[in-house]
């Protein structure tokens, strides 16, 4: 008697990712109001920063910072440029700082992990990412994001430091809170508010 076994594909099944992210597919433009507290080691309390970011398509990423300092940070093709203070779409001023996401890695990652959510592009998202999605109550859905880049500055860290991890949680198909653990405990919260 012959048993034929059926060997899993390379390719993984993505749908509830999809489905998950499918709302945002095809969204031109969008700009959230948003909270965030920053926790450090160096920081005795978390820092608290409000403003919006600001997806436009096909590639620009825009984070307004309006208190405790006002500061523009763009993101478009591959270029991060800094402003002091938040330019109009047709100001001339220039940045403060320019620099190209070459030189960046995990920032060019932080960028493609936006735009992917934006967009609702699961194959941009798993080319960075391993993933797990939670389906919590109340409609809430928890995806976990690890990176997949190597980081040789930490690559020789005990992973109990190293952890690091970006969780978004959807509830009623929005995106209302990311969460970015980072090396010896700093993290970031990001609430967003849709009203």
């Amino acid at each position: 008697m012959l048993i034929l076994f059926s060997i899993p594909s390379q390719a993984q099944d993505h749908s509830q990712l999809q489905q998950l992210l499918s709302p945002f597919s095809g969204i031109p433009h969008i700009k959230l109001a948003y909270q965030e507290k920053r926790f450090s080691i160096f920081f005795k309390q978390p820092r608290l920063y409000q403003g919006t970011i600001e997806y436009i398509s096909p590639d620009t990423l825009i984070k307004s910072v309006e208190t405790p300092d006002r500061k523009k940070f763009v993101l478009q093709q591959n270029t991060l440029s800094i402003y002091e203070h938040n330019i109009e779409p047709d100001d001339t001023s220039d940045p403060i700082n320019k620099v190209s996401l070459d030189d960046y890695p995990q920032l060019k990652q932080l960028k493609t992990l936006f735009i992917a959510l934006f967009q609702g592009d699961t194959d941009q998202l798993v080319k960075f990412y391993q993933y797990k999605i939670h389906h919590l109550a109340n409609n809430t859905t928890r995806l976990v994001l690890k990176s997949l880049l190597n980081n040789p500055l930490i690559d020789d860290i005990p992973s109990s430091l190293s952890k690091q991890q970006i969780d978004i949680v959807f509830q009623h198909q929005r995106i209302i809170k990311i969460l970015m653990k980072g090396l010896g405990g700093e993290r970031s919260e990001v609430i967003f508010n849709y009203e």
